[in-house]
């Protein structure tokens, strides 16, 4: 017989868990600078460099079945690292792209922020609910599809039952109350070179694991249920916890 399904509202998932982990990129120089990055395809400086590594190898030897990736480089080049050392193919997908902040894009964040109110009032700039319905798609998209890629080659769920997506913070701050609607993420951060960790339910309902967790403070990325608990800390009480370990501003 083959891996048996369960149905939940949006999509069919393996009664076998499947991880998800979601990464933020490596620090730009415009990162640094409290600039609002968007579409501008900055690379990574010195610093997202070495994250982009510390991730390549906190993550070696994670069974991962596929990457997918912002095409903008500063994505591509944090998955990369990934990618050699879990032997995970890498894919690019558009939809995981940073939002839009049209001629705002280089401005700083601080600056637009005290001139309307709130970066969702600058005029041109691409609306959350939007980031959020291209981002859930490309996240349903890519679970289902390794759902099907592991059920049509007869391997047992566990092998390969693990997916990452490398993107930017707007997109995961957009994506993550789509997924967690239980979960208060008002002071969730997640800084550059960060993954955080979700599992699916067999009625097609996702948890968090991690979240924001970054190279370095002892947690590891397992397919497993042990990270959290190591910790001693629900999810909802990390999170109040998280903004001394987070530096520099988001949005990109």
């Amino acid at each position: 017989m083959g891996p048996k399904f369960a149905c939940g509202a949006v999509r069919c998932l393996f009664v076998t868990a499947l991880y998800v982990f979601l990464i933020r990129h490596g620090e730009t120089a415009l990162n640094a600078a409290g600039v609002l990055r968007g579409q501008l395809d900055v690379p990574l400086d010195d610093t997202g460099e070495a994250e982009a590594s510390a991730l390549g190898e906190l993550f070696s030897g994670v069974r991962l079945g596929a990457i997918a990736s912002s095409p903008l480089r500063r994505a591509v080049d944090t998955a990369r690292p990934v990618a050699q050392s879990t032997g995970a193919p890498l894919e690019i997908e558009d939809r995981l792209r940073d939002r839009f902040y049209g001629e705002w894009s280089g401005h700083r964040f601080e600056e637009v922020k005290r001139r309307f109110g709130s970066i969702d009032a600058a005029p041109g700039v691409e609306a959350p609910q939007l980031v959020a319905a291209r981002a859930e798609a490309a996240f349903l998209d890519l679970v289902a599809a390794r759902d099907t890629a592991v059920a049509q080659a007869g391997r047992p769920p566990e092998q390969d039952a693990a997916v990452a997506l490398v993107t930017h913070d707007a997109v995961i701050q957009a994506l993550l109350p789509r997924l967690l609607k239980a979960v208060n993420l008002a002071t969730a951060e997640f800084p550059t070179g960060s993954w955080s960790r979700l599992v699916s339910s067999p009625t097609g309902t996702w948890r968090a694991l991690n979240l924001g967790e970054v190279p370095g403070n002892g947690r590891r990325p397992e397919l497993g249920a042990r990270s959290r608990a190591e910790t001693s800390m629900p999810v909802e009480s990390a999170i109040a916890t998280r903004t001394d370990e987070c530096s520099g501003p988001g949005l990109g």
